[in-house]
């Protein structure tokens, strides 16, 4: 089965715009890590350029139609939390626009999550 192309990375004068869908099979870890790795290849590509992220996400709904626990997590903790430190806006469906401070342009390495739930 082919896999359908769920990012992509488009450089204006200004900025670099990068937009990816999350589709129902994939969970938190790898949704993380292929941001992680989208926001650090355009860094590569286009350094210091400002970062957009365009964010789509497809299923991960719950009956009464907010977002599921993997999905609120990624969006709220990870998104917000974590990754707007290396972008300067976020398009994503909880918050809708979101602008930030000034980007950060050095990003790590590697990305390690850490499950911090008391199960």
């Amino acid at each position: 089965m082919k896999q359908r192309q769920n990012l992509k990375i488009d450089s204006s004068a200004d900025a670099v715009a990068l937009y990816h869908i999350i589709y129902e099979h994939e969970g938190f870890e790898d949704s993380a890590q292929n941001l992680f790795k989208l926001v650090q290849q355009a860094q590569s590509l286009s350094p210091g350029k400002k970062r957009k992220l365009y964010l789509d996400i497809e299923g991960h709904r719950v009956k009464e139609g907010g977002f599921d626990d993997d999905m609120l997590e990624l969006q709220k903790d990870f998104l917000v939390g974590f990754l707007s430190t290396y972008l300067s806006e976020i398009y994503c469906p909880l918050f809708g626009e979101t602008k930030l401070k000034p980007q950060v342009n050095d990003i790590p390495a590697d990305l390690i999550l850490i499950d911090g739930r008391n199960e």
